[in-house]
């Protein structure tokens, strides 16, 4: 490790798991140590390559986080420290904060915050290189089904945050 970077130090601990992550055909979505309780826990997140649909199985996370420990246990990037290895996925509601989360999660509904205006869900129709395609709709009468408003595009820059929603069919 170098002299400027510490253990603690999210580069060096992207740089150091990260290969392993794609060695598994995944994505290191973060590696960060935290104080939890009375010690610390070394948290990483994966999930699947923007062209996959789906989630990260139970088994997939085992055999990255048996790869990951055995590449600390060589390195040990928190000399003098014990921790906790913690592996997940980014779960079902996760925040979209880069486009390829957006690109994995065309066709589901999410939950907007815009930098301007009011907060909204839509349909994710399709994701461009500067922004989403999103599909409203307005129910008028309860008990009525809703009507689809017409596609909007949004820019990357003009939501403040946005959400997964999770959706319970019948």
């Amino acid at each position: 490790m170098s002299e400027h970077s510490s253990p603690e130090d999210p580069r060096r601990l992207a740089e150091l798991i990260g290969p392993v992550v794609a060695g598994a055909g995944l994505v290191l979505e973060d590696a960060a140590l935290r104080p939890s309780g009375t010690g610390l826990v070394l948290q990483v997140l994966v999930d699947l390559p923007e062209d996959s649909t789906g989630s990260v199985d139970i088994d997939r996370i085992a055999e990255v986080a048996r790869a990951v420990s055995e590449l600390l246990d060589r390195h040990d990037p928190v000399p003098g420290s014990t921790y906790e290895l913690e592996v997940s996925s980014p779960g079902a509601t996760r925040e979209l904060s880069e486009p390829r989360h957006w690109r994995r999660q065309v066709g589901r509904l999410v939950r907007v915050v815009p930098v301007a205006g009011e907060k909204f869900t839509a349909r994710l129709l399709e994701v461009s290189d500067d922004g989403v395609l999103l599909q409203r709709s307005h129910q008028a009468k309860k008990g009525m089904p809703p009507k689809l408003l017409e596609p909007e595009h949004w820019a990357f820059g003009s939501v403040r945050r946005a959400r997964v929603e999770v959706e319970f069919t019948d």
